[in-house]
């Protein structure tokens, strides 16, 4: 119990002191890798929840187009997306990171759009329209609380300037959209090679 208590204050710290914090989870072991995986799968199940529960004046996504699993996919799958980019671009510019290094900046940059998600949800059930906009904007403090923890995180973990941690978010973005097109590529021919190995099987057993 001493432990979760000793994470979620470690966790705390993080929030307000990312180059500091980030430093200690590179150089020193602090922070919790499992702890990192239940915010993000936490973020993942707050987005669902966030479909299904938003209050209607701010929600309108009709609850018949609401699949779970997508929701859950498409949530998840960016911030992962982005820890294989920027360490593969980091691996070119000299970045000092690790991919854990990098999973860790992002599982603990993520609880703060966690929290405002949450609260979010909760806030836009007794709220009415003409207030909407302020719950956008409480929002987006999450966010960018993201973006500002992230942009700490990448520039202690690979030792950056913040011209180089910019650069090399700019370059991430840009190998993520590679590499989103390389797995289509890939999956889009699979599945020609596969249609293609059936259509000649049954032509085979047919013939046979």
């Amino acid at each position: 119990m001493n432990k979760v208590v000793e994470e979620l204050k470690y966790l705390k710290y993080t929030l307000f002191h990312p180059f500091d914090a980030f430093y200690e989870i590179k150089w020193r072991g602090k922070g919790n890798i499992w702890l990192a995986t239940v915010l993000i799968l936490a973020y993942g199940i707050a987005m669902i929840l966030n479909n299904q529960y938003t209050g209607f004046v701010v929600n309108s996504f009709p609850a018949y187009k609401i699949n779970s699993i997508a929701t859950f996919v498409l949530t998840v799958a960016p911030l992962l997306l982005f820890i294989v980019s920027n360490w593969s671009v980091s691996t070119l510019c000299n970045g000092k990171g690790k991919i854990k290094d990098l999973y860790m900046v992002i599982g603990y940059a993520i609880c703060p759009m966690l929290l405002f998600q949450v609260a979010t949800i909760a806030i836009s059930n007794i709220i009415i329209l003409e207030e909407a906009s302020l719950l956008f904007a409480f929002n987006a403090v999450g966010m960018l609380w993201f973006y500002y923890l992230v942009f700490c995180g990448v520039t202690t973990v690979h030792e950056y300037t913040a011209k180089e941690s910019v650069i090399t978010l700019i370059t991430t973005a840009v190998a993520a959209i590679v590499i989103i097109f390389i797995s289509v590529l890939y999956f889009s021919l699979m599945e020609q090679v596969i249609s293609f190995i059936s259509t000649l099987g049954q032509e085979f057993i047919r013939r046979w």
